[in-house]
């Protein structure tokens, strides 16, 4: 069994409420809405079809009064000038629209070159850092090897001091047992 839908606004219930906001000054799809409850969706087709009506009804009443030809001309003239000055007011904002576009473009072209900038620092920094750790690594090897070479060089230096050691001791042996030949040949 199909659920039952929520009960729609009346169309005429809508066309009260908003001849009633219209004569407040308040006439819009919000505040419809907030006093209708329903969905936005029902309360512009509402909204929609209401001003056809509205425009319907002037149009056919514009067209059973007769007017005068002055009247049509004056009217003419006013609208007239209200096209020229949407004319004009669609210039400046033609002009506006390319100033933005032209400044949109422009930073377009200064954020991909901040960009490429950013990337070509990037790869330099890089190649800069790879240079770095590859002279740490030498240097690191170099201490190492010195290290070694120093290490090397004090245990030969012990060696030697050593054999530098024994060979005063037998020196001074030697210079004893020459002394002790010497005195017994006296």
């Amino acid at each position: 069994m199909a659920k039952a839908g929520r009960p729609g606004i009346p169309y005429e219930t809508f066309v009260e409420v908003w001849e009633q906001l219209s004569d407040e000054g308040r006439a819009g799809t919000n505040a419809a809405l907030a006093i209708l409850g329903g969905s936005k969706a029902t309360i512009s087709s509402y909204r929609e079809r209401y001003e056809r009506e509205q425009a319907s009804k002037e149009q056919s009443l514009i067209k059973s009064v007769e007017l005068t030809e002055a009247v049509h001309r004056a009217i003419a003239g006013i609208k007239v000038k209200e096209v020229t000055a949407l004319e004009n007011e669609n210039k400046q904002l033609k002009v506006r629209i390319d100033d933005y576009l032209e400044s949109i473009k422009s930073l377009e072209e200064t954020l991909a070159e901040a960009i490429v900038a950013q990337a070509d620092a990037k790869v330099d920094f890089d190649v800069q850092a790879l240079k770095l750790e590859r002279q740490l690594a030498a240097a690191e090897a170099r201490n190492k090897d010195l290290a070694e070479r120093e290490q090397a060089l004090i245990t030969r230096c012990e060696q030697l001091s050593d054999a530098a050691n024994q060979a005063k001791q037998l020196a001074a042996v030697a210079q004893k047992e020459t002394e002790m030949l010497r005195e017994r040949k006296r």
